[in-house]
């Protein structure tokens, strides 16, 4: 519950925390949830000691982090080509693409200072080495893959 998050937040914050991560791990919230939580959070603690970890697992990661930057969160978690997992987990994918973040970012007119297409090409990169597909749905589509 948002009550429960908060108290635990705050011990974490009194503890001498300067930020905490809310992390969705397995990617299973959703934007409802994202918005409850941090309208009981940012309000408690303000949207600049906490940060986002969005799984992407039930494609909701970019409509959690939609939900946090509306309330002001600038800390985002996320992963190069979407590279990752949860090892407690199985089944869960990686944490959301680097590369589709920034997109969304730059797409609501906030500077990430990122440069997009070198990013993408890192990506692409790795995921070649690795022998798997990007998990970029930004990467994929510049690249026609």
């Amino acid at each position: 519950s948002p009550a429960a998050v908060a108290g635990v937040t705050a011990d974490l914050l009194e503890l001498g925390c300067y930020e905490v991560s809310l992390g969705d791990t397995i990617g299973v919230g959703t934007a409802g949830g994202m918005r409850a939580l941090l309208e009981e959070l940012v309000g408690a603690f303000g949207a600049d000691r906490l940060a986002v970890h969005c799984h992407d697992t039930y494609g909701q990661a970019l409509a959690n982090i939609l939900a946090a930057v509306d309330r002001g969160i600038r800390r985002i978690d996320a992963s190069v080509a979407g590279l990752g997992g949860c090892p407690y987990a199985p089944g869960a994918s990686g944490n959301v693409a680097t590369e589709d973040v920034v997109y969304l970012l730059e797409g609501l007119g906030l500077d990430t200072g990122v440069n997009l297409d070198r990013l993408i090409d890192a990506g692409n990169s790795i995921s070649r080495f690795l022998g798997r597909p990007s998990g970029s749905k930004v990467a994929r589509a510049r690249s026609g893959n």
